[in-house]
């Protein structure tokens, strides 16, 4: 009699990797399709580009779903069915502010898991090179400013983490999401002045709101895996913090946008009521980055660093953190290749 083999493992592991697949072909798929309908209805139809709108959360909202199904969490999606249906039948509206915060919000981290899956090792690479002497591309020169990385740091030494250690639910990383999100939602909030110039209502800018928050979502939650594995380059004090060069580059970017707002709603004011949907919206994003993040931080970071770490470039960066990591010399660092700074290599590993 043959021995039995246990292939539940594997099976596992393919499962995630098909579920990533087909969430990320069913997002780009219902995002193409959501955009062709809105431009559609809105040019053959009476209705405005506004009240159109949120018809791009369509691809959140089945991911969100997905989720929930595949990981066989009935109990919870028969809850959260339950109230947005309720609370669309007692306010339209406010069935819309429930689907956002409890089904949006996961399909947002079920992509953030997926995009980051795809595109660290892409971005590790590109911070490796950033700070090479020699002609640099684009990509290399604006990594070098979004990251804030100065040039006397050697960026081919990257340290990475080979562990996530949680205790309680991380608020610094809450707050670091909010400040990446505020520099999008500045943007937003001076559109605001501006659309009004068109003759737009505030109300129907309103629900167009909801859908740039889950979007400004999407774009400031990837950043988090660079916090979770504590992503650092030089040598100099256990290297810099890569995360924390980009929430000083968000903080000063808001800055100047700021002041770009005040001249906006200085030469555009149209009524204090402007300003009302600008807190409601600054609430918006508060609630939708929040629970987003809760989702991402709860269920799927573990996932998605186990399956960064796999990536061989990026198990060349790792290093245990002990006491006094990252005061031994250079040559102790895993990755750090012994070449000068002005002679990068196609294929070196960082």
């Amino acid at each position: 009699m043959a021995p039995k083999v246990d292939l539940s493992g594997i099976g596992r592991a393919l499962s995630f990797k098909d579920a990533d697949r087909v969430a990320g072909y069913l997002f780009l798929a219902l995002l193409l399709a959501s955009v062709v309908a809105a431009v559609a209805v809105a040019a053959f139809t009476d209705h405005s580009s506004f009240e159109v709108f949120p018809v791009l959360t369509l691809p959140f909202t089945a991911v969100g779903l997905l989720s929930y199904l595949y990981r066989r969490q009935w109990i919870p999606f028969i809850i959260v069915a339950v109230i947005c249906i309720v609370l669309y039948v007692l306010h339209p509206i406010a069935g819309m502010v429930a689907v956002f915060l409890l089904v949006c919000t996961r399909g947002v981290a079920v992509m953030t898991s997926i995009v980051q899956k795809r595109t660290f090792p892409t971005v590790v690479d590109i911070v490796g090179r950033s700070g090479l002497t020699g002609k640099r591309s684009v990509t290399e020169h604006l990594a070098q400013f979004v990251f804030g990385i100065p040039s006397n740091i050697d960026t081919r030494v990257i340290r990475v983490e080979s562990s996530v250690r949680r205790k309680g639910l991380p608020w610094s990383d809450f707050i670091g999401t909010l400040r990446i999100a505020l520099v999008p939602c500045l943007l937003m909030w001076a559109g605001l002045f501006t659309l009004l110039i068109f003759h737009f209502s505030v109300g129907e800018a309103y629900t167009s709101v909801f859908t740039i928050v889950v979007y400004i979502a999407m774009f400031s939650l990837p950043w988090l895996i660079l916090r979770s594995l504590d992503v650092r380059v030089g040598t100099e004090g256990g290297g810099m913090p890569v995360y924390e060069g980009l929430l000083g580059t968000c903080t000063r970017m808001s800055v100047a946008l700021f002041v770009m707002l005040i001249v906006s709603a200085a030469a555009l004011y149209t009524g204090v009521q402007t300003f009302w949907y600008i807190v409601a919206s600054a609430a918006m994003t508060v609630g939708v980055v929040g629970v987003s993040a809760a989702f991402y931080l709860l269920e799927y970071e573990r996932e998605t660093v186990d399956s960064v770490l796999s990536d061989e470039m990026v198990r060349g960066c790792v290093v245990e953190r002990k006491s006094g990591a990252g005061e031994g010399p250079e040559d102790d660092i895993p990755g750090t290749p012994g070449r000068g700074r002005e002679s990068p290599v196609p294929d070196q590993k960082y």
